[in-house]
């Protein structure tokens, strides 16, 4: 029986299905369900001299948060329990997973040949990280 899950999402077609997955497990199992999205930074030595960076970076965060808040209210998710998060997906994922207790995370995958291209290298790296069960659904 789990007590709390985590979805991780990046807004993509797969992960509406998963969302819904993750929704339906927590609901079963009277257990808090949580989000979360990891903005992956962009290496400003990708783009030398390019003045907008700043920028650039601000609107990817506001569109994450709409998207965020967006996918909350149609999980009924309150926003005590949506995490936006900065760095490495795996790295974010697994760490808020191990303060919030979790012992689900659930994620979509989209890959199409061998392990990691199956299950998708962001998926195949958390699950073998994390301390919890793992749910990988696969579009």
């Amino acid at each position: 029986m789990y007590k709390n899950v985590l979805f991780a999402t990046d807004f993509d077609e797969v992960g509406v299905h998963a969302a819904h997955k993750a929704k339906k497990i927590a609901d079963e199992n009277k257990a808090q369900l949580s989000l979360v999205h990891v903005v992956e930074p962009i290496p400003a030595y990708a783009y030398p001299g390019f003045a907008g960076f700043a920028e650039v970076e601000v609107a990817i965060k506001e569109q994450a948060e709409k998207e965020l808040a967006s996918l909350a209210a149609s999980l009924k998710v309150s926003k005590s329990h949506c995490y936006l998060e900065f760095g490495s997906v795996k790295n974010e994922v697994l760490k808020l997973a191990q303060e919030k207790n979790i012992d689900l995370i659930v994620t979509g995958s989209h890959g199409k040949h061998g392990l990691a291209l199956l299950l998708g290298s962001t998926a195949t790296a958390i699950l073998h990280g994390a301390k919890c069960d793992v749910l990988i659904v696969h579009a």
